[in-house]
């Protein structure tokens, strides 16, 4: 579920992060319904509560039969929750037509028969607006990289960008992704971004996983 069994959630300096829960759907869904949020995640526009329901549904498949999803992020100070953060199932199509970009799929119900599939892990992030220009999605994308690497030892981590999505661009940056391709998410072209892992033979930061009692 991102998190290894054993662990119940991870912390940074000011954040917490934890399995979502039903109890942050109101949240998620208020989210996702938010036009200035949405124009970047999904199918790009505002999702209905149905459509947040669904996708919270596949989230919960995808934390019991994967062991990966999205995670809760709290702000320690208030204990506030400010949006997600994690490492995500993405099936990227492995022979694209002629000429166009490789479909990529969240939702494995969605994947049309016969196609022939790999499959990526996907950090990505989504925060409330009122959160956003405070560092919180950097520290959060850095919380979730270093445990992937040095707890749940990845040997491949990804990122897909919108182009035209600044604030991310600008996260990526920072961590010095290297940009590989393009794929086609819904209709829309989104940038494929590589995180560095670290050399052979040296081990990240390790995140500080809170253990249940």
């Amino acid at each position: 579920m991102t998190l290894a069994p054993d662990t119940d959630q991870l912390e940074s300096e000011r954040l917490v992060l934890r399995r979502i829960t039903a109890a942050d759907l109101e949240f998620f869904t208020r989210l996702q319904a938010d036009p200035e949020v949405a124009r970047f995640i999904g199918p790009g526009r505002p999702r209905s509560a149905e459509e947040s329901l669904g996708w919270f549904a596949s989230l919960m498949w995808t934390y019991e039969n994967l062991n990966l999803g999205q995670l809760a992020v709290l702000r320690k100070s208030d204990g506030r929750l400010i949006g997600r953060c994690g490492l995500s199932d993405l099936a990227v199509e492995a022979e694209p037509s002629a000429g166009a970009l490789p479909r990529v799929w969240y939702q494995r119900e969605q994947i049309p028969q016969g196609t022939e599939l790999v499959f990526e892990v996907e950090l990505g992030y989504t925060f409330d607006p009122e959160s956003w220009g405070k560092g919180y999605a950097t520290e959060a994308a850095r919380c979730v990289f270093e445990y992937a690497c040095s707890v749940l030892r990845l040997p491949r981590v990804i990122s897909i960008i919108n182009p035209s999505n600044s604030r991310s661009l600008r996260v990526a940056s920072r961590f010095d992704l290297e940009l590989t391709d393009s794929v086609e998410l819904l209709g829309k072209r989104l940038d494929r971004y590589v995180w560095r892992l670290p050399a052979e033979g040296t081990v990240a930061s390790p995140a500080r996983p809170a253990h249940g009692t």
